[in-house]
């Protein structure tokens, strides 16, 4: 019996090894492909622990085994959840909300995050930390890469909200973790068990080199590249979930989720920004952001010529008739109606200052339009005609807010420099940039492009004190770009922490620890495009 005949008898969910089914799973929002070896759906936690436990137990008598490789939506820009082992399809069964409190969510990972956010919405509730992608990414494809949003400049990302995890280790034991006092700790790591060895050597490694000398210093408001050692520990309590969070399953396997849950604003105050020059902008965004903004959002010209090229009339009403150089969209939500008022004139006066025009958005029509001139973004980049597309390849650069004009003026420097088409969009108040150039990837010309481009980008952002991923996490492209965003020293801690919890790389290797860009450049696909994202838009907009 070979190790699929096997894996078959101990699972419930449905193994498939049909080559449509593992060509499907092959890609996902990334430029990578990588075709698994098999596709399962689990039906259970106790189908992974199956298989976990079976892996293990041959890894362990020195057998080679497939590798478990966790999966949402697919819509992840970096390779997370690509590789040649066994891909698990969380969303066929593991989708259930199992719980709504007062001020809390309970769900398993395979949650569409739009759903989730719609039931609790319904309830006066919502999870502040959203990504652009939210109606199709799910639960547990944000948690394992940190994933956050517009409204991360007040609330925070997703690590910030969540309470509890259960996970499924290396060896197929599920644990539960969470916040815990050093007495608790104390006695997990008196067990004879996985769980136990972990706490016991992470406590030991913690102890050495997370003093704040040993911390790296970024001065960024937000961060999901490596692994989050130096959020285990804080005020005397030792939390775990802390780390699975942003790992993307190369700890665990996540089969259940607690979230804290927000009251939902009942108004908010939108006003928009018309800039003609960045400088302008970045002064702007820095007296708003006194003002404790709930987004801060950024749009520039070459974006906006774009919507206009492709969809024209969509801008209609919603830019001046001189094109701006730059857009910022601020909001308040404040539930006091009082403060959001005050926060909305004083930001008028700030954009009157700085800006040439601005529009207060009146009412939730009048709102939902503006925040168009942001939402559409990603939309319209996805429906660009042609052999050129929009690569997401240094899509997620952060720097220190107070770089802002600097990053931009480098970074259409650089694009400049390759020849390639710039559109960029983000978080302004995290000085957080979303940019993709335009490039085909059947053409040897645009190929040989790639990674000269990629490297100089990051090394751009590593140059100005920032972070080459804010929300997308690492993936296959940002992994070969850790030892240098981090230094050898802190490189080392992270591959003793994945030696730590899966030492027969089990769980989706190939990501933060040990990736060489030799073994990324050969994974390039030869076209790109968003076909299985696509198809999950329409049935979900049925």
């Amino acid at each position: 019996m070979d190790i699929f005949q096997h894996i078959s008898t101990l699972v419930r969910g449905e193994l498939h090894l049909d080559d449509t089914t593992r060509q499907r799973y092959a890609v996902d929002g990334s430029i990578f492909e990588i075709t698994p070896a098999a596709v399962l759906a689990p039906k259970d936690a106790a189908d992974i622990q199956a298989v976990a436990h079976l892996l293990w137990t041959m890894a362990e008598n020195g057998k080679e085994v497939p590798a478990l490789v966790p999966r949402g939506a697919g819509s992840d820009q970096a390779g997370g959840p690509l590789g040649a082992g066994i891909v698990l399809d969380m969303r066929a069964h593991m989708n259930q909300i199992l719980e709504i409190g007062e001020d809390f969510v309970r769900c398993e990972p395979g949650v569409r995050y739009g759903e989730l956010q719609d039931v609790l919405k319904a309830r006066g509730r919502y999870l502040p930390p959203y990504p652009a992608s939210l109606e199709l990414c799910t639960i547990g494809g944000a948690v394992a890469n940190n994933a956050s949003g517009e409204k991360t400049v007040k609330y925070g990302d997703t690590r910030d909200y969540v309470e509890s995890l259960k996970v499924v280790l290396a060896n197929g034991d599920e644990i539960t973790v969470k916040a815990m006092t050093k007495a608790e700790i104390e006695g997990k790591t008196h067990r004879y068990s996985l769980e136990g060895k972990i706490y016991r050597e992470l406590a030991r490694l913690l102890a050495t080199h997370t003093r704040d000398e040993s911390r790296p210093k970024f001065h960024v408001t937000k961060n999901s590249t490596g692994y989050a050692i130096w959020e285990v520990e804080h005020r005397g309590m030792f939390n775990l979930a802390k780390l699975f969070v942003g790992s993307q399953g190369t700890l665990g396997i996540i089969t259940e989720i607690t979230l804290r849950t927000e009251l939902l604003p009942k108004e908010t105050a939108l006003i928009g920004g018309y800039f003609d020059s960045i400088d302008k902008a970045a002064e702007a965004v820095e007296e708003l952001l006194v003002l404790g903004p709930s987004a801060l959002e950024i749009v520039d010209r070459n974006l906006l010529e774009l919507v206009e090229s492709r969809q024209p009339g969509h801008l209609e009403g919603l830019i001046p008739a001189q094109m701006p150089e730059i857009v910022l969209i601020v909001e308040f939500d404040d539930h006091n109606d009082r403060n959001r008022t005050g926060k909305g004139k004083a930001a008028k006066t700030i954009l009157k200052h700085y800006a040439y025009a601005h529009k207060e958005a009146e009412g939730p029509a009048e709102q939902e339009r503006l925040w168009k001139l942001r939402r559409s973004a990603a939309a319209v980049i996805w429906t660009v005609d042609g052999p050129e597309k929009a690569l997401p390849i240094v899509e997620d650069g952060i720097v220190p807010a107070a770089l802002l004009p600097e990053f931009f003026r480098r970074a259409y420097a650089l694009f400049a420099k390759y020849e390639l088409k710039i559109a960029v969009w983000g978080h302004a108040g995290d000085a957080n940039l979303h940019m993709q150039p335009f490039m085909n990837l059947s053409d040897p010309a645009h190929r040989e492009k790639i990674w000269p481009f990629v490297e100089d980008f990051h090394r751009l952002v590593i140059e100005m004190g920032g972070c080459i991923s804010a929300e997308h996490n690492d993936g296959l492209l940002r992994s070969p770009y850790l030892k240098a965003q981090y230094g050898e020293e802190l490189y080392r801690l992270f591959r003793q922490v994945k030696h730590m919890f899966d030492p027969h790389e089990i769980m989706n290797p190939g990501k933060k620890v040990d990736v060489a860009i030799e073994r990324i450049q050969q994974l390039v696909r030869h076209s790109y495009g968003l076909d299985h994202l696509v198809k999950d838009r329409e049935l979900i907009n049925r």
